[in-house]
Formats: structure tokens, C-alpha cells, sequence
């Protein structure tokens, strides 16, 4: 009988799988220890440009060329005043721009023109194609982080300061607040999707919100972590990236969350996306074919230091 009841065990533990077997897979069904969907095995990571003073947003021309703020050395000294211009394929870094005043996120406008938040300057500035910097805006504008334009060419702002909005500027340069709600919580980068939805990355939390049209605000996602970076609307879904995670994640737009690349370790080691790692990473943007996407990532051991940064590429393999 005692044989009997130990071989009974020894099956039923078989046909149970024991504890070693794996019951979550990713999207090449390998085994994974992820919460989300994990699709990291589908993609690559490699770095395209050597150490540059570029804490700030990413953004990417119609040309292809990638074009990155400096926001300053630290949080605390958002004392950054220039824009880096790269090359996608040399990844050669040049001088774009300068006189800005703690430059955060940015994009470009239809004519082609960078506009630039300043959040040390409580201002936008737009720079022409050959780097001539202007003032666009200042009203209504509290520690400004992300732009995003939309198809009738008003820009929206994510204010971090006081207490968290979205500014609309208009293109003769009205400026009104556009929304402010309790789920804005430093909202940091933003993007807009093609029905007119605008989304932001809060930096205090792991939230990221969606405006409607109306202005209505609506808890879109919360995301692996507890800070957010920048994120944009590219290929049909939002590329979010996660600061204190140290991962980059797609969301889908009915909110379907993946992890694509990074182990969550803090470095800049190329590879597969499985084992690739960021530093904070905190600017991104894909190329205008939508093969890439372009990341910025910080240097390990820097302690409170933002800069130096590198440019990092995500691909499918």
C-alpha cells in the first residue's frame, strides 16, 4: 500500500507540471517572469551615437535626422541650452541650436520647424530648420515638458508645474488652458493619436492619462514602476517609456500593455531586447519609416547626474 500511495503522488505531481513548470510565455513562447505581455524576444537594441549632453526630449525630423534637448545636469538644474542634431545612419552628432533655457520635450510642426519647451524658461521656442531660435510662447505655461501638435496645427503643452495641465496654444498664439485634473500628476511627455487623443506620461507616477477631444481626462494605463518618461504615437500604438524601470513598453490603444525591450537592470548593454538594458531612459521618437525607435539613456553611476546620454535603437530582429 505504501509503494501504492507514493506512485500515486509521483503521478499526480507528473501531471500537475510540479512547481518548475512554467505557466506565463512570451511572445517567441519561452518561459518569462514578466507581469505584461513580453515581447521582447521579437526586438533588438544597439546604440548609435557616443556620450553627449542630451537629458531632454527626442525627436525625429521627416528627414530622418534625430534631434535631442539638453536639459541641464540634473533635476534640480535644468540648466541645459542647446539642441544636438544626429545623423541615423553615422550617428555623428552636431550642434543644432542653443539659447534655450533648461530645454525638455519637443517636436516638430508641419512647416518644419523644432518647437522647444523650456522648463527653466516657463516658455516655447521655435527654431527654424537652419537653428535660429525665437520666442513662440510663455503664457500659461508652468515648468513645460511635452508638445504635441495637432491636425489643425494648435500645440498642446504638458505643464508640470502647478499642479499638473495641458495648455493649448493656438497657431496665432492664443494661449488657454485646455484641461487640469487630479490625474495630472507632473505630466511629462505627450503625444497625440490620429482620432485627436492626446496621451501623457506622468513623471510622479506610473500613470499614463488620456485627454479627449473635450478636454475630459481618463486614466488610460499604470505601468511596471513608479516614474514615467516620454512616450510617443507611432505605428498605431504608444511607445511609453519607464524611468524608474528601466524599460521601454508598447501599449495598445484599447490600453493592452507589452514589455519590449530592457531587463529592468540599470546599463546600456546592446543585444537581444530580452537582455539589453537603459539607464533612466527618458527621450524617444521612431523613424519616419517606423522601423526604429530612438531612446535616450543615461550613463550608470552618474548618481543625481542626467548627462552625459546615449542614443539607443530598438528593432525588430
Amino acid at each position: 500500500m505504501r509503494n501504492f500511495t507514493l506512485l500515486f503522488l509521483f503521478l499526480w505531481l507528473l501531471s500537475c507540471g510540479g512547481d518548475d513548470t512554467p505557466d506565463v510565455f512570451d511572445a517567441c513562447d519561452n518561459p518569462t517572469t514578466e507581469t505584461v505581455d513580453d515581447k521582447r524576444c521579437l526586438y533588438t537594441v544597439s546604440t548609435l551615437t557616443e556620450s553627449l549632453d542630451g537629458s531632454g526630449g527626442l525627436t525625429v525630423a521627416e528627414d530622418g535626422f534625430i534631434y535631442v534637448a539638453d536639459f541641464g545636469e540634473s533635476l534640480n538644474n535644468g540648466n541645459g541650452r542647446t539642441v544636438s542634431k544626429i545623423n541615423p545612419i553615422t550617428g555623428e552628432v552636431v550642434l543644432f541650436a542653443e539659447g534655450l533655457n533648461g530645454a525638455s520635450g519637443n517636436t516638430f510642426s508641419t512647416n518644419g520647424d523644432l518647437f522647444q519647451s523650456n522648463i527653466r524658461g516657463q516658455s516655447v521656442s521655435q527654431i527654424t530648420p537652419d537653428g535660429q531660435v525665437t520666442a513662440f510662447s510663455e503664457n500659461g505655461l508652468a515648468s513645460p515638458v511635452g508638445l504635441a501638435f495637432d491636425q489643425a496645427g494648435n500645440l498642446f503643452v504638458s505643464n508640470c508645474g502647478g499642479g499638473g495641465s495641458i495648455q493649448k496654444i493656438e497657431p496665432d498664439g492664443t494661449s488657454s488652458r485646455f484641461t487640469e485634473s487630479t490625474l495630472l500628476s507632473c505630466p511629462n511627455g505627450l503625444t497625440i493619436d490620429d482620432s485627436g487623443n492626446l496621451y501623457t506620461a506622468n513623471f510622479n507616477n506610473s500613470d499614463v492619462i488620456k485627454i479627449l477631444p473635450d478636454g475630459s481626462t481618463e486614466l488610460f494605463v499604470t505601468l511596471p514602476g513608479s516614474s514615467n518618461a516620454h512616450l510617443t504615437f507611432a505605428n498605431g500604438v504608444l511607445y511609453v517609456l519607464s524611468r524608474s524601470g528601466n524599460k521601454l513598453y508598447e501599449v495598445t490603444l484599447d490600453g493592452q500593455v507589452s514589455v519590449i525591450a530592457g531587463t529592468g537592470s540599470s546599463g546600456n548593454i546592446d543585444g537581444s531586447a530580452e537582455q539589453a538594458s537603459f539607464s533612466v531612459p527618458n527621450g524617444i521618437d521612431v523613424s519616419p519609416d517606423g522601423s526604429k525607435i530612438y531612446v535616450t539613456s543615461g550613463i550608470p553611476g552618474q548618481g543625481s547626474q542626467l548627462n552625459p546620454v546615449l542614443v539607443r535603437v530598438v528593432e525588430l530582429k
